[in-house]
């Protein structure tokens, strides 16, 4: 016995010594002193605060700086996600609203195509759709390590991107542009290499909408969707970049309000409400051990068939460990100290998910944070993008087709040119005005009569809407999609669109198209290089709207 007692200590001492050897120990134990420190001098009402992120403005008519410091001051919630404000305001609130937390909060934003996504005054990066006809990881890699400096810069913890739904539904209300596209392989690879660009750098990635919301033909936002697909192809499409981005070591998840009878057939059950999905799916048979979040509980899709209050106990149940956007935290925390009081749920549940939040906050560096420097944000932040857009514009365009060689007759000596554009808003735009530079003489026409006395006729589509509508249209009038369509049918036209990809479906049958996805002056220029044939155009449809 003495013998073994020997050897487990010897067998100890060498797994200790490894340890430290590797930085492991070292690393660790501060952490969990900090956690235990924390977590020990909380009470339990407070314990269920830290499971709450709530809503903070820092300008506009939902402001709410009073709300925010009852909040922390009453109820110790755990966080905040920042909307819409400026970057200035928001740098002062956020100082202000950490010198008062007992707890440091957690900082989350929805920062997809960067902090302007929800900051005025901030410029975007691209959407996730123009990034998908990249291809391009490094690229994708650059844009997340450099949206993180603009979190680190703001005091911003988590972004809750990238989005790594399917997008295989046209009619898409919700997600679409958002998505990289819908083939499942490009949307794990250029969501893993998104989020590898923000966790390098310090800031927490967030894989979402799981289950998988891009098969839906209803905004969340305004409804439960209704995902009809069978186990095997849920498993094999929706789930495929969410076991991927997990495996790569994404650190949280955020779980859309869903409704998919395969995977739970309660009646009117969201997705972030069931404990088989979050609990089942997600962690038992994913794995996932990182922070899980709710989708924002003020939205239809969960609050149409559950009240506030309830909503948050149900999530809580289910497995979640963030309660994001909760409409009424007070009654919320008195609803789930009931729960654990009648033994529907246990202290332990609710101590290993506040670790896991305690532990996400020392990985934040929040054990020893700093004021954020509330000077020049908003320069900073924009630093950066205007790089970063002539590069990922040069690399998307896309030359989806050039059946007749359009691209070379433009360019012969002579040849006799007509410009067309269609836009959802009227003005000028820099194509017109670079056509009318290139090629002198050339001709402004408004409608699809007389073209056929052109060697070719550049169309632009301009001004799109992100979302196809209740038309599908983009924001296009029936005369506008007549006009498209009459065009399409003529093989000396070339069209040139500057919007959602979708939009090819009118075009299927247009014999040139080029395809640069959105309208500023970066995709402009590069689908003027595309025209000169000095750019290859060699971006690749991240969806189709052609069979």
């Amino acid at each position: 016995m003495v013998l073994m007692n020997k050897m487990i200590l010897l067998g100890l001492t060498a797994f200790l010594s490894l340890c430290y050897q590797h930085g492991w120990a070292q690393s660790r134990l501060p952490e969990q002193a900090w956690v235990d420190s924390v977590y020990s001098r909380l009470s339990p009402r407070e314990r269920i605060g830290q499971l709450f992120m709530v809503a903070a403005y820092s300008g506009g008519d939902n402001y709410n700086k009073t709300d925010i410091e009852q909040l922390i001051r009453a109820h110790q919630i755990g966080g905040v996600i920042f909307m819409q404000g400026t970057a200035e305001k928001q740098a002062v609130l956020t100082n202000e609203y950490q010198k008062m937390a007992q707890v440091p909060l957690l900082i989350g934003m929805d920062g997809e195509y960067g902090l302007g996504m929800r900051l005025t005054g901030v410029r975007n990066y691209p959407y996730q759709m123009l990034l998908g006809a990249t291809r391009d990881t490094q690229l994708v890699r650059k844009m997340g390590a450099q949206v993180a400096a603009q979190c680190k810069r703001l005091g911003v913890h988590i972004d809750f991107a990238p989005d790594v739904d399917v997008n295989n539904n046209p009619k898409n209300p919700v997600i679409n542009f958002r998505s990289f596209g819908q083939d499942k392989y490009w949307v794990a690879r250029l969501g893993i290499a998104y989020m590898k660009g923000l966790q390098d750098n310090g800031v927490m990635a967030c894989a979402k909408h799981f289950p998988g919301h891009g098969d839906v033909a209803v905004d969340s936002h305004k409804d439960l969707p209704v995902v009809d697909k069978s186990i095997e192809e849920i498993k094999e499409v929706e789930l495929y970049p969410f076991r991927e981005m997990i495996a790569a070591g994404v650190k949280s998840v955020m779980v859309a309000h869903l409704d998919v009878p395969a995977m739970d057939n309660t009646p009117h059950l969201p997705t972030t409400l069931s404990k088989k999905v979050v609990s089942g799916w997600l962690k038992d048979s994913l794995g996932f051990k990182g922070l899980i979040f709710t989708d924002a509980l003020n939205m239809k899709g969960v609050t149409k068939y559950y009240p506030d209050g309830e909503t948050d106990l149900k999530a809580f149940l289910a497995g979640n460990d963030v309660l994001l956007f909760s409409q009424d935290v007070p009654l919320a925390i008195k609803k789930i100290q009931a729960a654990i009081d009648a033994g529907l749920a246990t202290e332990a549940d609710l101590e290993q998910r506040v670790r896991k939040i305690l532990r996400a906050k020392y990985e934040a560096g929040l054990n020893d944070s700093q004021p954020v420097d509330t000077e020049n944000v908003t320069a900073e932040l924009n630093a950066r993008t205007d790089d970063f857009w002539a590069e990922a514009a040069a690399k998307a365009v896309t030359l989806v087709k050039d059946e007749q060689g359009l691209i070379n007759a433009l360019n012969r000596p002579g040849a006799k040119i007509a410009s067309l554009q269609i836009s959802v808003n009227d003005g000028p735009t820099d194509l017109e005005d670079y056509l009318e530079q290139r090629y002198r003489g050339v001709t402004k026409i408004h409608t699809a009569i007389g073209i056929g006395h052109y060697d070719a006729v550049v169309v632009g589509i301009h001004h799109l809407n992100r979302y196809p509508g209740s038309t599908g249209s983009y924001g296009l009038t029936a005369k506008q999609i007549a006009l498209i369509k009459a065009l399409a049918k003529k093989k000396n036209v070339c069209f040139v669109v500057f919007g959602n990809a979708y939009l090819m479906k009118y075009l299927c049958g247009a014999a040139t198209v080029i395809m640069a996805y959105e309208d500023n002056k970066f995709t402009e220029t590069a689908a003027m290089e595309a025209l000169k044939g000095k750019l290859p155009a060699s971006g690749t449809l991240p969806v189709l709207s052609c069979k």
